[in-house]
């Protein structure tokens, strides 16, 4: 009986197995034939901008929930992207977005930008720095109003909401946990494929003040 249910457990596993491949397979051939039609950057490279709202980013391919004449991939599910095969990103670039996951699936979403890239990848990141919120907060009198925007987003259509904050040691501790072994701080003013403006180097307004608010994390696969 011992040796029926192990002989059985082996063919089980071996049809999901083989079912994963073949799944992985006709992923990969899709895609392949899909890509032909997709934007590389100048110097051929495959980058994804997930998350790109308004902003039409030429060279990058342009994901989004939201369907507009730039964007080539619409999906609401923007951080489990099956319709991707693994390792073929040379970079994504996400700028606050991270913020609209749950800090309960920050690391199985950063774990899937990870599965995305080719190895030497980089995932480029932008998020509100909650260290900055809290400097915001407390130059402001302690007014909340102050933050509302910031901290828990625009809240003017569904997708525009916030469930995880970040600083500097969160956000790379959640990438290292991901599988990245690098990280290091980008400036969106001398960096290369960032020639668009958005929140990465955007200030926030209050009372007549203008105030930073983006953490710039980079990590590598």
């Amino acid at each position: 009986m011992w040796r029926l249910k192990q002989w059985l457990k082996r063919i089980v596993l071996s049809w999901r197995n083989s079912r994963a491949i073949y799944e992985a397979k006709k992923i990969e051939r899709k895609w392949s034939a899909f890509a032909k039609h997709l934007p590389r950057s100048a110097d051929g490279k495959m980058m994804f901008h997930i998350g790109c709202g308004d902003i039409n980013t030429p060279g990058f391919i342009n994901i989004d929930a939201r369907p507009q004449p730039h964007v080539h991939i619409v999906t609401t599910s923007l951080f489990r992207l099956k319709m991707i095969p693994a390792n073929v990103a040379d970079m994504i670039y996400m700028s606050h977005v991270l913020e609209h996951v749950s800090h309960r699936d920050i690391v199985a979403t950063l774990r899937e930008m990870h599965r995305i890239l080719k190895d030497d990848g980089v995932l480029r990141v932008s998020v509100p720095d909650f260290d900055k919120i809290i400097d915001i907060y407390q130059a402001n009198e302690r007014d909340v109003a102050a933050i509302e925007h910031p901290l828990m987003g625009g809240q003017d259509y569904p997708f525009n909401y916030h469930y995880a904050v970040f600083n500097d040691a969160h956000l790379r501790r959640s990438m290292q946990k991901s599988g990245f072994q690098e990280t290091r701080t980008w400036n969106p003013q001398n960096c290369a494929y960032h020639y668009f403006d958005d929140w990465a180097s955007r200030n926030v307004s209050w009372g007549g003040r203008e105030f930073a608010i983006s953490l710039n994390i980079e990590a590598i696969k």
